[in-house]
């Protein structure tokens, strides 16, 4: 297929020192780029006289290969389509760098992303390692898990058992709602379109977002205080959460693909991920089975129910061949930092454990939340472990 499009990307040029110095490819993920990284971006080009390069990825922001949405073209949107898209810039950007400051040769490039992106930037190392010499994996999600049920049990591990208990209280309000009068429970949450499973999804995620980001100070003392004080536990939640009539507009599979094909930005980059998750990631956020605080009806047929609406019947994840393709959280590779919070709810499918002879280092942020290292002081020091091949500590 000969067939191209244009990808956009960011630089950052401030510090850069282009006769030696190395060049960050920095990766967005599954939404619109807006050159991000910044803080981070500073810190290693100036410590480093590195360029910082973001780009954006396929089929997310303005770097859509098609005029108008229509799942059918989604099927160039796979996880190793981004990785081949990534080498063919490096070469693009290699060439003008040389051209701009007229000189030859190869600055040592890095690979860097967070979450989806991280586990891109794993995989990216992995499959063109003579292109790049080092990756830093935050919070990188190399494993693709059909029944993500870990992500419920990291929530409840993180925020505590006193706040765990008050979210599971929350769940079980929101479920007898739904059957004594649907309408009045949904309504708390501006929520009154919404299919009741769709319903759960929201009041389970308003609480992960939290977590995962870093915020349980803003939801679980507010939580336990109206506890204490005897106030609607649901109201407060949903206050906390700063629900409004549009926090439900993604949850509804329906309008979503509708916004979609009026090439809606947002609805379009929701549906990519979507696309990328039913088919090939899953990364599904279903119930454990015991001790759960998300609803036991947010389970494995929830979501393949929502694939089929948003593609048709038979959409199906099919994560092990992306594992095999990667090695999951077995992935051989070397240089790469994998890099998790201690608190994030993303980090049983990322690499958490060394593996004997391979040489990449497996770091944990003690008290740090999804991606929290790539805003942090330390990032310098990692760039520089990067390319010295030594542990940031």
């Amino acid at each position: 297929d000969s067939r191209v499009f244009s990808q956009r990307y960011f630089e950052f040029l401030d510090y850069f020192q282009p006769q030696q110095g190395p060049i960050f490819l920095a990766l967005c993920g599954e939404s619109t780029c807006g050159g991000g990284y910044q803080r981070t971006a500073q810190a290693l080009a100036k410590s480093l006289g590195a360029v910082v390069v973001t780009i954006e990825h396929r089929y997310y922001g303005q770097s859509y290969p098609f005029q108008n949405f229509s799942y059918k073209n989604l099927k160039y949107l796979t996880t190793q389509q981004a990785l081949y898209d990534y080498a063919l810039f490096i070469d693009y950007y290699e060439n003008l760098v040389n051209l701009q400051y007229n000189k030859q040769g190869k600055n040592p490039w890095i690979v860097v992303g967070g979450s989806y992106a991280g586990a891109l930037s794993a995989w990216f190392r992995l499959k063109f390692p003579h292109l790049v010499v080092a990756s830093w994996a935050s919070s990188g999600v190399v494993e693709a898990v059909l029944e993500y049920s870990a992500y419920d049990e990291q929530v409840g591990i993180s925020v505590g058992p006193e706040c765990k208990k008050a979210l599971q209280e929350i769940t079980k309000l929101a479920e007898e709602g739904l059957v004594t009068n649907a309408t009045a429970v949904k309504s708390v949450f501006f929520a009154q379109k919404l299919r009741d499973d769709d319903f759960l999804s929201l009041v389970a995620d308003i609480a992960a977002g939290f977590v995962q980001y870093g915020a349980i100070d803003m939801l679980c003392p507010p939580l336990l205080e109206a506890i204490q004080n005897k106030t609607d536990l649901l109201m407060a939640y949903a206050r906390i959460g700063g629900v409004d009539s549009s926090s439900s507009d993604s949850y509804d599979a329906y309008e979503l693909r509708r916004q979609a094909e009026a090439n809606d930005i947002s609805a379009k980059d929701t549906m990519s991920w979507n696309y990328q998750i039913c088919t090939e990631l899953a990364y599904f956020q279903v119930a454990p089975t015991n001790d759960s605080i998300r609803s036991s009806r947010i389970n494995l047929q929830y979501y393949i129910d929502i694939c089929a609406v948003l593609f048709g019947p038979n959409t199906f994840p099919d994560v092990s061949a992306a594992n095999w393709n990667y090695g999951g959280r077995d992935i051989a590779s070397s240089r790469i930092i994998f890099l998790n919070g201690s608190q994030d709810p993303w980090q049983h499918a990322s690499k958490t454990t060394f593996s004997p002879g391979e040489p990449s280092f497996v770091l944990t942020c003690e008290s740090c939340a999804h991606c929290e290292d790539l805003s942090m002081d330390c990032s310098s020091d990692i760039g520089n472990a990067l390319i010295h091949d030594h542990p940031c500590v």
